[in-house]
């Protein structure tokens, strides 16, 4: 299969900017295609997705062909990437003509900022080959926000795909490197790197870390090809490794490789017990890494699932998809798997004292981009550590995120239930809280814990006898809040007077 060209850069220069011309974003793709959701359609969509395309003119056909992969007459594409012609578009290959029609060769799909090029989506029943690089999906999306982003010198990308978060990387990475075994998905990163702006990325064609050897790193993002299953069809889902041994071996690697300070991201799933929350096989991964980790899970379920969830595009061979299935479960009865979680793991190098573990769900929903959330939190861990008796805490400052919302559910006479404390970043932790709270909460502004719970319970009433015990459990809450990131730590010049 071909892969797109990144030999004229000029060319490709020109073609972003008919596509910004539009702009051929996100928001205007879903608009143009009638969904809310993502960009990505069903087959049986199709047909009223194109039709919908046929009244938007030249962006339709561009939808029509760059992102639907579905045929489009010549005269509307000629028309939708003028000045760049159909011959120049061809010559990147990036499609064809064919008569009076033009053939996509590649999809190109926005995300966020970036437009990125892949291999035309697999459909149900269709054969793909085993160096497909696929798009940008959802676990790519996952990874970008849970990947943190301050400026450092040196970010790695492993098993880079077709290079989204090596080009999110640059934006504050000075020297990136991106590596993937599959050397058609490093020739669609360096299209990508260019047609994005980032053409200064090192990358290499390579397993694992094989092409770094002992270089370290400020910050690595990695989405593994982590499905535990007994397949080697597609080398961007199936390691060929038994189990959730890939998994495993990259989160160690990846600790190893981390410079001090530096920070990890991966996704990764584990065999476990079914009511299993603890995370406990990755708590073991993670041990001796020399870094502190946060275990996000999303997910758990049954081994039937995962099998028919990684097998449905033979499901229109309902035998073939039988077969499949039963080859899955067999796999999975013969390692003793019940159950099957899916998550990720963030790591922060940290020498001089214990390392920490943190387990937490990853709330349903959409996540938002999470960096500054997970700072917080590893700081909080760390601070932490330090501090055993929650009383120590009365003496520090402490300041609430701009994030940080408080939302009431109120009827005609008056608020209904609870208070909601919430942020409105990251991943989105909620909790109900009573107006107590909320009174701590809106006197903290860089002032002393033990300040702003005196001004809290003068606020709200709180008797003298029962101050005491007030204050304690302030401290207690405040531990709880702190290492969740609704809190932190305050500088000393960040005091407002408590009323």
């Amino acid at each position: 299969m071909d892969t797109p060209s990144y030999d004229d850069p000029q060319a490709i220069a020109a073609l972003r900017a008919v596509l910004d011309r539009y702009p051929f974003t996100g928001e205007n793709i879903r608009a143009a295609l009638g969904t809310d959701g993502e960009i990505l359609s069903r087959p049986r969509e199709l047909p009223v997705q194109l039709r919908r395309l046929k009244a938007k003119g030249a962006f339709g056909a561009l939808v029509q062909c760059l992102v639907l992969n579905e045929p489009t007459h010549v005269a509307l594409m000629r028309e939708a990437l003028a000045p760049v012609t159909l011959e120049t578009c061809s010559a990147m290959r990036l499609l064809r003509v064919e008569g009076d029609r033009v053939i996509a060769i590649a999809k190109l799909v926005p995300h966020d900022e970036l437009i990125i090029a892949s291999d035309l989506r697999i459909l149900p029943g269709q054969p793909a080959p085993n160096d497909h690089v696929p798009g940008v999906h959802r676990p790519s999306v996952t990874l970008s926000h849970l990947t943190v982003r301050t400026p450092v010198e040196r970010g790695l990308d492993l098993g880079c795909g077709n290079g989204v978060e090596a080009i999110l990387m640059r934006t504050h990475v000075k020297h990136v490197v991106g590596t993937d075994v599959n050397a058609r998905a490093i020739e669609y990163a360096r299209f990508n790197g260019v047609l994005n702006g980032t053409p200064d990325i090192d990358w290499r064609v390579g397993s694992w870390f094989e092409p770094m050897k002992n270089e370290t790193f400020d910050v690595i993002a990695c989405n593994p090809p982590y499905v535990i299953s007994p397949a080697s069809k597609y080398i961007y889902r199936d390691s060929g490794m038994r189990g959730d041994s890939v998994s495993e071996q990259v989160v160690r690697e990846v600790g190893a490789h981390l410079s001090d300070g530096g920070y990890g991201t991966i996704t990764v799933s584990w065999a476990c017990e079914p009511d299993d929350t603890d995370a406990t096989p990755v708590r073991r991964w993670v041990a001796g890494t020399g870094c502190d980790a946060w275990i996000l899970q999303y997910r758990t379920e049954e081994p039937l699932t995962t099998a028919k969830t990684w097998n449905e595009e033979d499901a229109l061979d309902t035998e073939a998809f039988a077969r499949r299935i039963d080859e899955w479960v067999a796999y999975y009865d013969s390692l003793g798997i019940k159950a099957i979680a899916y998550g990720a793991v963030v790591l922060h190098k940290r020498g001089g004292g214990a390392n920490w573990v943190r387990v937490d769900p990853l709330p349903a929903g959409r996540l938002e981009p999470a960096s500054n959330h997970i700072q917080r939190v590893f700081a909080a861990g760390d601070h932490l550590q330090k501090v055993a008796d929650d009383r120590a805490l009365l003496d520090e400052r402490f300041a609430v995120p701009e994030t940080v919302r408080i939302s009431r559910i109120s009827s005609v006479t008056g608020p209904v239930g609870d208070p909601q404390l919430a942020l409105a970043e990251g991943l989105g932790f909620s909790a109900e809280i009573d107006e107590n709270i909320v009174l701590v909460l809106q006197r903290l502004r860089g002032n002393r814990l033990r300040d702003a719970l005196s001004a809290a319970a003068t606020a709200g009433g709180i008797s003298s006898t029962d101050r005491q015990r007030f204050v304690s459990a302030g401290a207690t809450l405040a531990r709880r809040l702190y290492g969740m990131g609704f809190i932190e730590r305050a500088p000393d010049d960040a005091t407002v007077k408590t009323r």
